[in-house]
């Protein structure tokens, strides 16, 4: 087993704090972002993994309203390709205003959809900023330090992109596999978080390891 480092306990809160917005400003892709309101650019598209996390997160809560693109859409007043960018990770949901996130979370109640996906969005938002940070060579210490890391759902869901260990809730909406292709990135991000102290107990499951 991999242990993840945990953070001091705090009441873990899903509201954009002004340093979380700082901290998500700092670690976030340069150039523009306007493109995340009406559809992807190709120059951000699959040249990392921007918000791959989220968009897995995003895909297996609209699957499990038994929702279209559209209809969700719809609902967020947003054009099709936008949620379609979101899911993919091309436009990453931790660069969404907290407005825009909480009537997409919204949305999706509305529509039916699973409400422990719907809740995990904000968390498997922060995974990316992680993962991002670590493929930039950032130090991600004050990222694994907020209330969001500490969670189970932050643990289950970096285990996931890591390890392909899906989380019971997601696997009747998601692919089996781990949500990361590429094997240098993935080693990269566990070699990191294995090297930081743990102050919990937390693990990255070892590949092939199934949760019943």
């Amino acid at each position: 087993m991999n242990d993840l480092p945990s953070p001091p306990s705090h009441r873990p809160g899903r509201d954009t704090s002004a340093l979380e917005e700082q901290k998500m400003e700092a670690t976030m892709p340069t150039g523009p972002h306007e493109h995340c309101g009406g559809g992807p650019t190709e120059t951000h598209r699959h040249l990392r993994p921007v918000g791959i996390v989220a968009g897995a997160a995003l895909h297996a809560a609209r699957r499990s309203a038994g929702a279209s693109e559209s209809a969700l859409a719809a609902m967020c007043g947003v054009a099709e390709s936008t949620i379609r960018s979101w899911e993919d990770g091309a436009c990453p949901l931790a660069s969404v205003p907290a407005a825009r996130l909480a009537q997409l979370e919204a949305a999706l109640e509305t529509l039916g959809a699973e409400p422990r996906i719907v809740a995990d969005l904000a968390t498997a938002a922060w995974c990316d900023l992680v993962i991002l940070a670590i493929a930039d060579s950032t130090d991600a210490a004050c990222l694994l330090a907020d209330p969001l890391a500490a969670t189970d759902a932050f643990r289950e869901l970096l285990a996931w992109s890591l390890t392909g260990r899906v989380p019971p809730r997601y696997r009747p909406y998601a692919m089996p596999g781990p949500l990361l292709s590429d094997p240098t990135l993935t080693a990269q991000v566990i070699l990191v978080l294995n090297a930081m102290p743990a102050r919990q107990a937390g693990t990255v499951p070892d590949r092939g390891s199934d949760e019943r």
